[in-house]
């Protein structure tokens, strides 16, 4: 399955059938984490798989109010908590979902706010943190889906959906031409149609209550990745979310152009200044 395809298919699972990983797949997936991609490749990283009564032990613990879904097996990201590793985990997790994708399998991110309740409900003896785990296993087939949209606690509305491409902010609503909220012409004399396609990758990233918590800004040189703390959601998942939209956009940047030159965490005053409103912090740049 190409990657694109693996974007465009992985949508999170909340129910999962009662139906066990077995060890050739649990190996594979430990395999595939000896080869993902790192944004902080100096951050040591540890994967484990919790199965059996894994999930009762996670009940309440970890997952949004506490819901961990019942599945059958669950991917424990433990990392050392160096600068960067939140964003980083977010880049490794999402290709571990990607890569379950592929394999048939289905997932969903779990949020966790304790790692010590985690470590401690799974016996797991680390110094690392326990930064993000991921539930995975056979899907129940889904009901009639609808997407969530919360804009502040009092205006939360539900939309009926088909399929699952379809993000909250679309690509052309996340994505500004060298100035803030000025629109992009995506029209191919105008735009690279290799940056169009990854930022339409980007755009399908998953994210804490769909809130996408990033803007992209294109510069004549780079592109600017900034990030907004949200009221709804933590700054872990805030950073946990833009790993994961900087593993999209790269996938299948790279995928397309030969030097591309990957991620580089910024401060304000390594780029541009004076982009973004005061709320916006300007977290990585991209080389184009």
């Amino acid at each position: 399955m190409k990657i694109m395809e693996q974007i465009e298919k992985r949508k999170s699972i909340r129910e999962f059938k009662n139906k066990e990983l077995t060890k050739g797949q649990m190996d594979e997936i430990q395999s595939y984490f000896l080869t993902v991609p790192k944004l902080t490749p100096d951050t040591e990283v540890e994967l484990r798989i919790c199965t059996g009564d894994a999930r009762i032990r996670l009940e309440g613990i970890a997952g949004y109010q506490g819901k961990a879904f019942g599945a059958p097996a669950y991917l424990i990201l433990l990392s050392e908590m160096t600068d960067h590793y939140l964003e980083n985990a977010g880049y490794i997790g999402e290709s571990l979902l990607l890569k379950l994708t592929d394999m048939e399998l289905d997932s969903c991110w779990l949020t966790l706010d304790n790692s010590d309740a985690a470590k401690y409900a799974l016996q797991i003896t680390s110094d690392k943190e326990i930064v993000t785990i991921i539930a995975c296993g056979y899907g129940k087939r889904e009901r009639t889906l609808q997407r969530l949209d919360i804009k502040t606690p009092a205006n939360v509305t539900f939309s009926k959906r088909e399929g699952h491409v379809a993000p909250k902010i679309a690509q052309h609503e996340m994505v500004y031409f060298h100035e803030w909220k000025r629109e992009v012409d995506w029209s191919r004399n105008n735009i690279d149609p290799n940056l169009d396609i990854a930022f339409y990758a980007a755009s399908l990233a998953p994210s804490m209550l769909n809130r996408q918590p990033y803007r992209y800004v294109i510069c004549p040189d780079r592109v600017l990745l900034f990030l907004k703390k949200e009221e709804l959601i933590s700054e872990k998942d805030t950073l946990l979310d833009a790993g994961i939209t900087m593993l999209h956009f790269h996938l299948i940047y790279s995928g397309r152009v030969r030097d591309a030159k990957g991620w580089f965490f910024a401060a304000d005053a390594d780029t541009e200044n004076g982009i973004a409103p005061d709320d916006w912090q300007l977290t990585a740049y991209y080389p184009s």
